[in-house]
């Protein structure tokens, strides 16, 4: 048996063994949005204030403060030149997928996300942004690893039952924040950002948003 099956199996038993039927409520992907279009966020972690709007095509993003992160937006699949606080990077997005575009002082980098479909669930994904070698995200008591450690400039998901939890994040033992209950519901997606700030780690929680207008 694989690490990675033990893990799901390890999460499966702290946050419920299973559901009844599905939730009604659409999912952070759902049917509203358009099958021709791609979505993309940004998440931005560098000092200073934030610079004009991102514009994507037609999509516009507003300037992000320090730790900040803004909803999916649909954007044409075509090919885009990125520019934000002296980086410049490309992102050529595909239809029906998701993409987060980080700025950190190490440059722009651009994730493609995985898509989050089950209503009955929910999603949480870890980015490690930082120098960090590995950062993992664990129960508080760290009892039990809902998501592996992850090395830098990488992100792994898992999708678990939205059942009540105290989570944290940490890397090789040292707590780099508590989450506490952060109130699962089915249908969304979490995501914990750690990146460098001012020689320290800092960790950016947030639930991840569709905004279609």
């Amino acid at each position: 048996m694989n690490s990675r099956v033990l893990t799901a199996m390890m999460v499966a038993a702290v946050l419920g063994a299973g559901l009844g039927a599905p939730a009604a409520a659409q999912t952070l992907y759902g049917e509203r949005a358009p099958r021709d279009a791609a979505y993309v966020r940004f998440f931005r972690a560098v000092d200073g204030q934030p610079g004009r709007a991102l514009t994507l095509g037609a999509a516009r993003f507003e300037a992000l403060g320090h730790g900040a992160v803004t909803p999916y937006r649909p954007v044409s699949p075509d090919i885009y030149q990125i520019r934000s606080d002296g980086y410049s990077g490309e992102i050529i997005p595909r239809a029906q997928r998701y993409y987060t575009v980080t700025v950190t002082h190490g440059g722009i980098q651009v994730f493609e996300d995985q898509a989050h479909t089950d209503p009955a669930r929910a999603q949480l994904v870890l980015y490690n942004l930082s120098s960090l070698e590995q950062v993992s995200l664990s129960t508080e008591d760290r009892r039990t690893q809902v998501i592996p450690p992850v090395s830098p400039g990488a992100a792994e998901g898992i999708t678990v039952n939205a059942v009540p939890v105290r989570l944290g994040v940490f890397s090789a033992g040292r707590v780099l924040r508590l989450l506490g209950d952060p109130k699962l519901s089915r249908g969304s997606s979490y995501s914990a950002l750690v990146f460098d700030e001012e020689g320290q780690t800092a960790v950016h929680w947030a639930e991840a948003v569709l905004a279609l207008e």
